[in-house]
């Protein structure tokens, strides 16, 4: 029982996956030796990790967006100057006729011109399409910093993963070479039982130690491997770099004290804090927002403008003749209001079809979550009450295993005792005592589960920077 209990550590650290690995820097000089408990491991793998980095990049690019949809409301200024070579005219009227020797087939050119065309443009009325954009890009900032709550929910746990395995690898590690010692004691001696001939062991008993010891050095090795895979894990997922020493400051795998609340409290604690809810109720609003800007687009757009338009030639003069305008030398400006109207033939309700489609999409996803996530938490909640349930049988099965090795082993000493009771006490020790350290790491992570399950996990974490 011990190697399934070692190989699955082995097998679960492996599943587990680790974060990007980074470089941390470390001062100069003498290092010393990092004490973590959990508590600081999380808080410090929160702040280290690139993907949570990523995810707050994600709340930025949506505050540049929502920024943009505000500025969508004041007036816009556009700007065109531009110069170039400008041919002679000689705009001449005579007699209430305007004439000119100039050819525009052979134009002379002699001269520059520059010209200004500026507009200020002021929406007035968008039938909504300002507004409903202005509140899309606020909740998209939700949804963005939702992700990020979520993003960390999931470093979290699975900091507290790592971390629990190290102490569960650890533990079955010194508890299996304990056993080994004893192994060894007991196997020195019925060998010596044997060479001298007395009846109290057998080399068949001699052959069962020995496949019995040959057994717990694997179980060593994997416990070891587990160590070694757990402790890398948290090497990179806190960002350490190889030479920096670090040790648990949790030195043995202890039960928590926790008296678990009703499955009712649980739940609505996840409707409350969960981020993947918040994420669906901002998203939905958002959607919502877009479906109506998407609408407002069939309708044209009211405003009122400034418009100025000068220009300037070296070689021509102001016409002061209402009716002529010389686009290389005139000066006018004046204020307008209008309407801009977009049309196309289908484009605008495709648009409005894709909005309506993202947003259905969006209430199936709700409802998936709205069954999906307090399955999640009734798991983890049963996992929690039995592991607390198998902590207390596995104690007092390990308890009691203790003893009749303590018995078989006083035995065997006096030469009163079978080796295959002991070899029997030790197996039953073993694997009893195996087991109540698996249910208390089961507890740990089902404590840890629950706590992802419900949002707990990051109730004090900020997404904001």
């Amino acid at each position: 029982m011990v190697a399934s209990v070692a190989s699955s550590v082995c097998l679960v650290l492996i599943l587990l996956g680790s974060l990007p690995a980074a470089a941390q820097g470390q001062p100069p000089g003498e290092q010393k030796k990092l004490v973590i408990s959990l508590e600081e491991a999380v808080q410090r793998g929160l702040e280290v990790s690139a993907e949570i980095k990523e995810a707050r990049a994600g709340v930025d690019m949506s505050r540049s967006k929502q920024a943009q949809a505000e500025a969508a409301k004041w007036a816009q200024l556009e700007a065109n100057i531009f110069a170039g070579p400008s041919p002679e005219s000689d705009l001449r009227s005579s007699k209430g006729i305007l004439d000119s020797k100039s050819d525009t087939s052979d134009p002379i050119v002699n001269g520059v011109f520059g010209r200004a065309q500026i507009r200020l443009v002021q929406p007035l009325y968008t039938f909504g399409k300002i507004s409903a954009f202005r509140e899309a890009a606020a909740r998209g900032v939700e949804v963005s910093e939702a992700a990020v709550d979520q993003k960390a929910s999931e470093v979290s746990l699975q900091i507290k993963q790592f971390y629990y395995g190290y102490l569960l690898a650890s533990e079955l590690r010194e508890f299996v070479d304990g056993i080994r010692k004893e192994l060894r004691k007991s196997l020195k001696k019925a060998e010596r039982q044997v060479e001298a001939g007395s009846p109290a062991a057998t080399w068949s008993d001699v052959y069962k130690l020995r496949a019995f010891l040959a057994e717990v050095d694997k179980n060593i090795d994997e416990a070891e491997q587990g160590r070694t895979l757990a402790q890398a894990a948290l090497r990179m997922a806190l960002r350490l770099e190889e030479d920096v020493e670090f040790e648990l400051a949790d030195k043995k795998l202890a039960p928590a004290k926790t008296d678990p609340r009703s499955i009712e409290s649980y739940l609505e604690t996840a409707k409350e804090l969960r981020p993947e809810f918040m994420q669906l109720k901002a998203g939905i609003r958002a959607r919502e927002a877009l479906v109506d800007a998407a609408v407002a687009d069939q309708y044209p757009i009211f405003y009122a403008a400034a418009l100025l338009d000068v220009a300037k030639s070296t070689n021509r003069e102001f016409s002061r003749v209402p009716l002529i305008t010389d686009p290389l030398e005139h000066s006018q400006g004046g204020i307008v209001v209008g309407l801009n109207w977009h049309f196309d033939f289908g484009i605008t309700k495709g648009k409005i079809d894709e909005a309506r489609a993202e947003y259905i999409q969006l209430l199936h996803k709700r409802d998936f979550a709205e069954h999906g996530i307090p399955l999640q938490v009734r798991k983890a909640h049963l996992e929690l009450q039995r592991a607390q349930k198998d902590i207390k049988t596995t104690k007092r099965g390990y308890r009691n295993a203790r003893r009749w090795l303590v018995t078989a082993v006083a035995n065997f000493d006096l030469g009163v005792g079978e080796t295959r009771d002991l070899a029997d006490a030790l197996k039953t020790y073993a694997r009893m005592r195996a087991d109540n350290f698996r249910a208390i790491y089961n507890q740990r992570i089902a404590l840890a589960n629950l706590a992802f399950a419900t949002g707990e996990a990051v109730r004090k974490f900020s997404a904001r920077q």
